[in-house]
């Protein structure tokens, strides 16, 4: 036990944030299914610990989060969360060292992730949101514990030259529920409602290159390739294809709408079929002396929504958005438009965007007092619809070491028919703290 106690970690987030959407084209019962202004403070407790059980052979390591918001407001009918208080098992890994460049991982594992900030097309195995709808903690190390990790298993190999591996994800449960919001699912439907197998290769044996092959089978079977061309020691070409051989996420059924619009009402309205897709993503980085980042990304996917298909879904919501003065239609229709808001918000909470082409640019500005200015923006080139964000961190070492700072200032704009802008336009504050013991 001491050996695990030397090694454990324990970290403690806090944060004021304020947010301000515009009229949006949803509504429910005629009323704003969303809080116009909000304030919100959020609390996360982590704790991690790695722990050798058998010198050089067996290593037990896991981190676990403890999270809690509170609104100043009442939150609307579509941000609302089963409670405000959760607990996630980011990992519980149990780590077997076969040899000096095998090593077999059990337990709940996290998947790596690909070489690109806006999406990874050789990034396969993909899982849920685990946070909350209305808020969240704005930290970018955050970013990955939101992300649910999956039950499963990992044999790797590792050498100089190369490393291949094996990873299983199994199917535990299926999802019942899909007028639900994946943040009120439990962690194994975020995780392993599937069954995926998917296996990795990449060789370092190039000089300039580092190219990476992946093959996913199981429910759904996709094979992608990745490349990083290290140009000059400062400047850096990524790529990466993929291609897959069903859809990778639910789509708006038209033949579905068109019986909602004649008045006959189907269980579902999205679906996933069997349509071979492709996605590429190309991207550049420079790093300059001081060690700043430089970024510039495009993305690519085939079956993200035309501007036809996109403009059904919107016109979907201006439908069933109709005040008929009977009951049981009236509620039918708002029944519908829960369904329509969950399926897409569970689209975006596994990673997904819904267009066909994007554009994503970023920076990590280093400062000589260790403070750093991240700015992002991300457009949608077919709507123009757009996501910008300024991040800053400071650490405050004259007052302890231990101590970070950070704010910001995001936003989603585009007109209420845009992605970025479905669900009113938003723009948002937030003031924080992260205090290592």
């Amino acid at each position: 036990m001491a050996a695990c106690l030397s090694d454990s970690d324990l970290v403690v987030l806090g944060q004021i944030s304020y947010t301000n959407k515009k009229t949006l084209i949803w509504q429910i019962d005629r009323k704003n299914p969303y809080t116009a202004n909000n304030v919100f403070n959020d609390l996360v407790l982590k704790y991690s610990n790695n722990c050798q059980l058998i010198d050089d052979k067996l290593d037990l390591d896991f981190s676990v989060y403890a999270l809690a918001y509170y609104p100043y407001k009442d939150v609307g009918t579509f941000e609302k969360d089963d409670n405000r208080m959760r607990v996630l098992l980011d990992r519980l890994r149990l780590s077997y060292t076969v040899s000096d460049s095998v090593r077999l991982d059990v337990g709940k594992l996290r998947s790596k992730g690909g070489i690109f900030y806006l999406k990874s097309p050789a990034s396969l195995l993909n899982n849920h949101y685990s946070g909350f709808k209305p808020t969240r903690i704005y930290d970018p190390t955050m970013k990955q514990a939101y992300t649910e990790s999956f039950w499963g298993a990992m044999l790797a190999r590792d050498t100089d030259s190369h490393s291949l591996s094996l990873t299983v994800a199994p199917k535990l449960t299926h999802i019942d529920k899909r007028y639900e919001s994946s943040s009120n699912w439990s962690a194994t439907k975020r995780s392993n409602a599937s069954d995926r197998y998917l296996f990795t290769y990449t060789d370092y044996r190039f000089n300039s290159h580092t190219p990476s092959i992946s093959v996913m089978l199981g429910d759904s079977k996709s094979i992608a390739f990745s490349n990083s061309f290290n140009w000059s020691d400062q400047f850096v070409i990524n790529a990466e294809l993929a291609y897959h051989f069903n859809q990778q996420w639910r789509h708006l059924d038209a033949k579905k709408v068109e019986m909602v619009q004649h008045y006959t009402f189907p269980t579902q309205l999205y679906s996933k079929n069997n349509n071979d897709g492709v996605e590429l993503g190309l991207g550049m980085q420079y790093t300059t002396n001081r060690f700043s980042q430089l970024g510039l990304e495009y993305y690519f996917q085939s079956e993200g929504y035309s501007t036809s298909q996109w403009r059904k879904q919107t016109d979907l919501v201006k439908f069933l958005n109709q005040k008929t003065n009977y009951m049981p239609l009236d509620q039918a229709f708002d029944s519908y438009k829960y369904l329509m808001a969950s399926e897409v918000y569970n689209t975006s909470s596994k990673g997904n965007l819904q267009g066909k082409h994007y554009i994503n640019a970023y920076a990590n500005i280093l400062m000589e007092d260790q403070s750093s200015l991240q700015p992002y923006a991300v457009l949608n080139l077919m709507d123009k619809s757009s996501m910008i964000g300024l991040h800053y961190n400071k650490p405050l070492y004259q007052l302890d070491k231990q101590l970070e700072v950070y704010t910001g200032v995001y936003a989603a704009l585009g007109s209420n028919d845009s992605e970025f802008g479905l669900f009113g336009e938003t723009i948002g504050t937030y003031l924080g703290f992260k205090y290592h013991f």
